[in-house]
């Protein structure tokens, strides 16, 4: 494998006035370890803006970047890279506006959606920040990883040779609302405790299987009626507030008896049917990796009530609520 094949590492640069005020650490602090991910090596970068740590997984074939960011004040940092990077890029918490050298717009980095980047080498790339907590995920691919999915999704091969040239324009490619699935992996990605020598093989399986729901949602919605996946997205963005069918029909341009026989014709649910089926695969998500209660969860997905909650959960497995989260536990323990 050539040097240029390898993976790219992503780094943060703060600006060059607050170079000097910066504190530096290879660990995290104790007010942070709620966000250590196992096997990784830790940067963590502390300055009158608040604080960034990020913390990596570095291999011949990918690179796993978990970042977070801290931010007190207003401030921007810099995304730079010393080799050409393709990334799958995955936002959890906040969305960042930020300038690719070479694009010809300023993207957002948005949370709840992936996509792939295409980042230049030692290039002017700059990310924007408002006071708050930021969480997200990158995928850094050699282009030979990438070459076996790029030959069976041909519009990805240009993005590969970009890599490979070392191109001076960055791009981002098919932004995807990620889905149920794709959050059981980061989970499990995040909460590796087994042996420690399997964690590479793990690792390269969950992001392959990662890579491959990626294509699979894009050659999903190339089948599906744009004004489908625009209400799709629309949903899971609002699966906690009090939406409605008329309203959900407004914001995609359509009217409410015309989306409804597109949701049956597609899916076989009318929207209020598929509405409530993300907000119970929402809550059974957050029976099975948070401690919250049953009436929070129900609050945060905006079901009705806890005992709408515990009649659905019921309905589909036959249990309540609290032995769905008990049976997911010994799953997992065993």
């Amino acid at each position: 494998m050539s040097e240029i094949e390898y993976p790219a590492i992503m780094n943060f640069d703060v600006p060059e006035h607050l170079k000097n005020r910066i504190i530096e650490s290879d660990r995290l602090p104790s007010k942070y370890q709620s966000h250590h991910v196992p096997g990784t090596t830790v940067t963590y970068k502390e300055g009158p803006f608040g604080a960034y740590f990020k913390q990596e997984f570095t291999c011949p074939n990918f690179v796993i970047g978990w970042l977070n960011f801290d931010i007190k004040e207003h401030v921007f940092l810099y995304p730079v890279t010393q080799k050409p990077l393709l990334a799958l890029y995955t936002g959890f918490d906040g969305d960042i506006p930020c300038e690719l050298q070479g694009s010809a717009e300023k993207l957002m980095l948005p949370e709840k959606k992936f996509a792939f980047y295409y980042v230049p080498p030692m290039a002017f790339n700059r990310a924007e920040f408002t006071p708050g907590h930021y969480t997200s995920v990158y995928v850094s691919y050699s282009s030979s990883f990438m070459q076996f999915f790029a030959s069976e999704h041909e519009e990805y091969k240009a993005l590969v040779e970009k890599q490979l040239r070392g191109e001076q324009d960055g791009e981002q490619k098919n932004l995807i609302l990620y889905s149920h699935e794709e959050k059981v992996i980061f989970k499990k990605m995040r909460s590796y405790e087994g042996d420690p020598s399997m964690y590479r093989h793990t690792m390269q399986g969950h992001i392959t299987l990662l890579t491959a729901h990626y294509f699979n949602h894009l050659l999903t919605r190339h089948q599906v009626p744009q004004t489908l996946l625009n209400a799709c997205d629309y949903i899971q963005e609002n699966l906690g507030e009090d939406i409605s069918t008329t309203t959900i029909a407004r914001k995609v341009g359509s009217h409410s008896l015309a989306l409804n026989k597109l949701f049956k014709d597609n899916y076989g649910k009318n929207v209020r049917q598929y509405l409530t089926q993300k907000r119970l695969e929402e809550a059974e998500y957050r029976l099975k990796t948070t401690s919250e209660l049953v009436w929070e969860i129900a609050a945060f997905t905006n079901l009705t009530d806890a005992s709408h909650l515990v009649r659905l959960i019921r309905a589909k497995h036959g249990i309540t609520p609290e032995e769905y989260r008990e049976k997911h536990k010994l799953h997992q323990a065993g």
